[in-house]
């Protein structure tokens, strides 16, 4: 059973929707990990988030980078950074929530700017809140900003929600299906046949 990250599904949901990038841009973000300068603090930010001991903080700190907190009440249930997965037919679909609270599901996000139909129009959500059975996903959405290498100011969360509805896992099911025919015609490939040397070596 071939297996994708929630995130692959993603990527191939906008790689439909845009005509701009190219099915090259797709493969090359799907088998290869080139994280940006942004992705690596937001990764860094995630990980800070999740050591965290509970209790108030003005600033967050792991490995080099440092976070300056600006005020505003952040979300730490102790379930933290959990992994599941569920079956879409032949395609197994994995995913890691940043915390769970009951049927609740919170997600941390840094970026530069908020955007909230860009998270909504997205399949993360209905993915992890069918994945684990839950009924809320919120976001809690850091606008962040480099004051010196490796050092960002954070700015209070901005908070989103969405909602598990009916169909919801109908249209998994049917995202998983058609990405699992891309995946099988351009990410699978057929090993190619050992030359004659090597197919006698390994006889021997």
């Amino acid at each position: 059973m071939l297996v994708a990250r929630v995130s692959n599904i993603e990527a191939f949901r906008r790689w439909r929707e845009d005509d701009e990038t190219s099915i090259d841009d797709l493969i090359r973000s799907i088998t290869t990990d080139e994280p940006s300068p942004a992705m690596m603090a937001g990764t860094a930010f995630h990980k800070a988030m999740e050591t965290a001991e509970f209790g108030e903080h003005d600033t967050l700190k792991v490995g080099d980078y440092l976070f300056h907190l600006n005020g505003g009440e952040i979300e730490l249930p102790p379930i933290r950074e959990m992994r599941g997965e569920k079956a879409y037919g032949d395609l197994m679909v994995s995913g890691q929530v940043d915390a769970l609270r009951g049927r609740k599901i919170i997600d941390h996000k840094t970026t530069c700017r908020f955007d909230a139909e860009r998270y909504l129009a997205g399949v993360q959500w209905r993915y992890y809140l069918d994945i684990f059975d839950a009924d809320e996903f919120q976001w809690n959405v850091f606008e962040i900003k480099e004051i010196a290498p490796n050092e960002y100011a954070v700015s209070p969360p901005q908070t989103l929600r969405a909602f598990r509805y009916p169909d919801m896992h109908d249209d998994c099911a049917r995202l998983a299906r058609d990405y699992l025919g891309f995946a099988n015609t351009h990410l699978i490939r057929t090993p190619e046949p050992l030359p004659p040397i090597a197919q006698f070596l390994m006889a021997g």
